[in-house]
């Protein structure tokens, strides 16, 4: 196979133009609004939301030309490097199901998330640094989406941890919010480090970035005697490659540990909960909708070079993120914290269906999930918001995101109720909502892949699975009891959290909630909103859909289709199953809250050990801290007094020494060296006048002189 034919230019299309202006739109007015924003009407929310609304337009526009019908695929030459062992660097886009499904999806949320900050962030003095970040995220997250190399991807993967870093720590004033930047930053480097490493390990012995070239050569290669070997042609040179599976697994799992750190896994996902600190919205734009999806996207993108044993530790990591998530978020009271660990749960569920082979269905749930929990965090701003308009009014000193001091709320703001209650619901993954299929998707993969892979520990995937579907529906009607019902507990007329003139929410943040809350119905994805077997949607994100021709992991992927497919009558028990934990969990939280007064649960605090566990998010940032914090902190510090005691003071002293020693050596100079150069001129001088004096041409000066020496050599042989 040679590599340079595999790589040639591929000429653009129509397609492919109308991708690289979606791609540049959200550029264009990221540079615009940071450079001349403040001077725009508006100070240009307008511009933003204008050109996030084209790349929408033209993203939909894609969407049909594209799914199931053609895939698109532009190339050129980046740069070249001299030598006969490398290929060109070439710089593409691609254009398939997920490409376009993911381009619909970010330029959707992006936008209603703009719409909705119009009114939230209304009157903030960093307005239009607001919308420029904004801009530059999507346009970070649709590089990620529509590049074709892995090289280009991890650029823009770099510059989505960057936007996140500045939208997170927007109120740098605020300590916390520049805390939990830095926070995100740094943990989302460390996954950096295997994503990097797993992309170049397969460049060393691949000598390409290109995610088409790389999916070709691992399909012409074979197993012998336990060894993966492919072959190549690059520059009339024939290249043979033979990776073991060790090698292979660890490679992938590098690649997954960019997944982790961007999808917040177990055990790097401590940052994701702190990163509720930037405004409302941009929780709902990065942490629940498009840049935690990215891992997942990444995964889903490189599913052809995980071997079974990676895909089985991804598995296992999922599981137990779902399961960790869920569990924190039981004892959670900030209304933010709560619904960060459920997108650390539900993250968790979406990795789990990649590991057990149910790539369709995680991609599905990422679909689904995008749209309810973006429905739900904006909800959250908007009660957010209305708690600040309450105690601002009265100057109450109370924490206006505490659920403790709600209640009682649906009768003051019954559309933000019933919208979040829709979101919820799918969430929960209650019949009729899009959660609901795409979470059963999952757990039916999961099933048939323990069975695939032998069964028992291997049920310990899907029982974890299905433990948290009970786990989610409790700390959801948990939730939705502290906000919505009883009666309301802080100190002001429930009434005051209300807008002007007796609105509940401003129109341009109530039109996005509406519409994510209506995409939250199974309808939308199912015609059968009961089965998920016949969602078009899961149908187009199939593997063969996506022209994978071959994949690490085929025969064990396709054996655990063949056993889904062969479940059929365990879907309809799943799905029963499923909505009875579900129902179960929403009965448990009732039965537990509905007879608290409003003194208990304006008090409430976690009992016992294993919730006060629970409520600290198992003390995985003190473990942190104690195990890498404090000493990476101590040994800088003693690096530091290293550096101001001892390499300093040589230095400082050194530098003493030195002056001194230079002074003694221009002594030496002047009053030696100089004296002694002195002293032979002078001698010179003196011998000179000397025997000028006695070389004065008088014949009785000469005998004067001769009778003188005469005289020293008689007295010398007298007296010795």
């Amino acid at each position: 196979m040679e590599l340079s034919e595999l790589l040639k230019p591929l000429a653009g299309t129509p397609q492919t133009t109308a991708a690289l202006v979606v791609l540049l739109l959200p550029l264009l007015g990221f540079l615009v609004l940071f450079i001349v924003g403040k001077r725009l009407p508006r100070h240009g929310d307008w511009l933003g939301i204008g050109l996030t609304a084209v790349a929408f337009i033209l993203s939909g526009w894609l969407f049909a030309q594209t799914w199931n019908t053609a895939t698109f695929h532009a190339r050129t030459t980046w740069f070249s490097l001299p030598g006969n062992s490398l290929t060109d660097f070439t710089a593409g886009i691609l254009l398939d199901n997920l490409t376009v499904l993911m381009l619909v999806i970010v330029t959707f949320i992006s936008l209603l998330v703009q719409l909705f900050s119009v009114g939230y962030m209304h009157g903030d003095k960093g307005y239009s640094r607001y919308f420029a970040f904004l801009g530059l995220f999507t346009f970070s997250m649709l590089g990620i989406v529509l590049v074709d190399n892995l090289l280009l991807l991890f650029m823009f993967w770099e510059l989505v941890g960057l936007s996140s870093y500045l939208l997170i720590g927007f109120w740098f004033e605020k300590p916390a919010a520049v805390a939990a930047s830095k926070k995100a930053f740094l943990i989302n480097r460390i996954g950096d480090i295997g994503l990097l490493l797993g992309l170049f390990a397969f460049y060393t012995y691949f000598r390409t970035f290109d995610l088409e070239a790389l999916r070709l050569l691992i399909g012409n290669g074979v197993w012998e005697g336990g060894s993966f070997v492919t072959s190549y042609t690059l520059n009339n040179q024939e290249w043979l490659v033979e990776l073991g599976p060790v090698f292979l697994t660890v490679a992938g799992l590098g690649l997954f540990m960019g997944c982790v750190g961007k999808s917040a896994q177990f055990p790097l996902q401590v940052w994701l909960p702190d990163a509720m600190q930037g405004p409302t919205p941009v929780s709902a734009l990065i942490h629940a909708a498009t840049m935690v999806a990215a891992g997942v996207y990444l995964v889903a993108r490189c599913y052809a070079f995980f071997t079974p044993e990676a895909l089985a530790v991804i598995a296992l990591v999922g599981a137990l993120t779902a399961l960790v998530g869920a569990l924190v978020a039981l004892t959670q009271y900030d209304i933010k914290a709560v619904l960060a660990f459920s997108t650390i749960s539900q993250l968790g569920y979406m990795v789990m269906g990649m590991g057990v082979g149910a790539h369709d269905a995680a991609l599905f749930h990422l679909s689904t999930h995008a749209f309810f929990k973006a429905a739900l965090f904006l909800n959250s701003g908007i009660i957010i918001h209305a708690m600040h308009r309450g105690l601002h009014q009265h100057h109450l000193p109370l924490d206006a995101q505490d659920i403790r001091h709600m209640g009682g709320l649906r009768k003051a703001m019954p559309l933000t109720f019933y919208t979040y209650l829709v979101a919820a619901a799918a969430l929960v993954g209650l019949p009729l909502f899009s959660g609901f299929l795409s979470k059963d998707a999952i757990l039916s993969g999961s099933w048939a892949w323990a069975q695939t892979m032998g069964g028992g520990l291997y049920f310990v995937i899907p029982v974890i699975g299905f433990s948290v579907v009970l786990l989610t529906a409790f700390y959801m009607a948990r939730h939705m009891w502290f906000i919505f019902f009883g009666e309301f507990r802080a100190a002001f007329p429930v009434q005051d959290v209300r807008g002007k003139a007796g609105q509940e929410v401003e129109r341009v943040m109530l039109l996005p909630v509406i519409l994510l809350a209506i995409l939250s119905l199974g309808i939308f994805f199912s015609l059968n909103p009961l089965s998920f077997g016949g969602s078009w949607l899961l149908q187009g994100i199939s593997l063969e859909k996506l022209s994978t021709s071959y994949i690490l992991s085929d025969e064990l992927v396709q054996a655990v289709i063949a056993r889904d497919a062969a479940n059929h009558t365990l879907h309809l028990v799943f799905g029963i199953l499923s909505t009875l934990l579900g129902v179960a969990g929403i009965s448990w939280a009732i039965l537990k809250y509905k007879s608290r007064t409003i003194g208990q649960l304006l008090h409430e605090q976690p009992q016992g050990r294993l919730a006060q566990f629970s409520h600290q998010h198992f003390r995985l940032n003190e473990f942190y801290d104690r195990t890498f914090v404090q000493p990476t902190l101590r040994l800088g510090h003693q690096l530091y007094r290293i550096d101001i005691k001892v390499i300093d003071y040589v230095l400082n002293n050194g530098s003493k020494a030195l002056v001194i020693l230079a002074k003694f050596v221009a002594w030496v100079d002047r009053w030696v060296v100089d004296g002694l150069v002195w002293l032979v001129g002078a001698l010179s001088k003196v011998t000179g006048r000397v025997g000028r004096g006695l070389q004065n041409g008088k014949v009785q000066s000469y005998f004067a002189y001769s009778l003188f020496g005469f005289i020293l050599l008689m007295l010398y042989i007298i007296l010795f």
